[in-house]
Order: C-alpha cells, then structure tokens, then sequence
C-alpha cells in the first residue's frame, strides 16, 4: 500500500484523523489481517479548515475496499 496524497482544501476531513486512518489499514494489512472493505466507507472524518479534500479521501478509501475484495 502506498503513501496516498491527498489536496488541502478551505473546507476537508481533519488531516490527522485521515493519517490515523490510513496508518492502521497500513499497520493491519502489513500484519495479515486486513479490515473488512466495508469497514472503510463512511468513516466520520471531522471536517474542518484547511482539510483533506473530501472527494480524494472518499476515492483512495473506496479504492482500498476494492482491492481487499479482489476487484
């Protein structure tokens, strides 16, 4: 799994809580156990100033969940 890298916008997801996110997938994965892909939608990333761009984050998750059902 690689670094994704996501756009800052006026208004997006808090920054450090998509990190966190990211880092535990990375973190489980790397361990052989993978979350389950429907574990990775609607995650309830605050939003806040100078955020993550909502649609970026919403497609690299999304993207993930795929590739963990073999898509």
């Amino acid at each position: 799994m690689e670094n994704p890298f996501f756009s800052v916008r006026f208004r997006g997801y808090d920054r450090a809580q998509v990190d966190r996110a990211v880092a535990r997938i990375r973190q489980a994965t790397e361990a052989g156990a993978p979350p389950h892909p429907d574990s990775l939608t609607n995650l309830g990333f605050q939003l806040t100033m100078r955020g993550y761009d909502t649609r970026e984050v919403d497609e690299y998750f999304s993207a993930v969940a795929r590739s963990l059902r073999g898509n």
